[in-house]
């Protein structure tokens, strides 16, 4: 026979996990974010990429905790240890997730600043060749901005790549 707990934990299950999948399809909490309210006039096709990269991959660790959370309620309210412990393991999940992707991001951004570094170089190198007539500096500046947009295309591979595995 069925008991009256197992038909609350039948139904609180069915309860939260339409929250979840309410949450998820339709992307509660996200909308007021600083990428769903910029100006799409300052954003450059590589940002867009940095975006589209760091909302996957943020997003999949939020469902993770999320889903941790909710089945450490559902432990927390039919008292199964078993469901509260795997709760609190996919939030720990989550958080690892979460600390992978700001390694990611923090290494992205350090690549297309050096290639920024390098273009800001060139240009003051080349201007001082310019104005000193020195064509040695006109030639290495030249250079380092080739350089900084061989970094840019390095990145924007790193980014394909990237996006293909996520």
């Amino acid at each position: 026979m069925i008991s009256f707990t197992q038909i609350r934990l039948f139904f609180v299950t069915i309860i939260l996990t339409i929250m979840l999948a309410i949450t998820i399809a339709f992307d509660f909490g996200t909308t007021n974010s600083w990428a769903g309210t910029s100006s799409i006039s300052s954003i450059s096709p590589s940002d867009t990429q940095l975006i589209a990269i760091w909302g996957f991959g943020k997003a999949k660790a939020t469902a993770k905790n999320i889903e941790g959370k909710t089945q450490e309620a559902v432990g927390n309210i039919t008292g199964d240890p078993k469901n509260q412990m795997m709760g609190k393991a996919k939030q720990i999940e989550s958080q690892a997730r979460n600390t992978a992707e700001d390694v990611k991001d923090k290494m992205q951004l350090q690549g297309r600043a050096k290639a920024v570094t390098k273009n800001i170089e060139g240009k003051v190198q080349e201007t001082k060749g310019n104005i000193t007539g020195n064509r040695a500096d006109q030639f290495a500046g030249k250079a380092k901005q080739t350089e900084s947009q061989v970094r840019n295309a390095v990145e924007d591979v790193k980014e394909g790549v990237q996006g293909i595995f996520n």
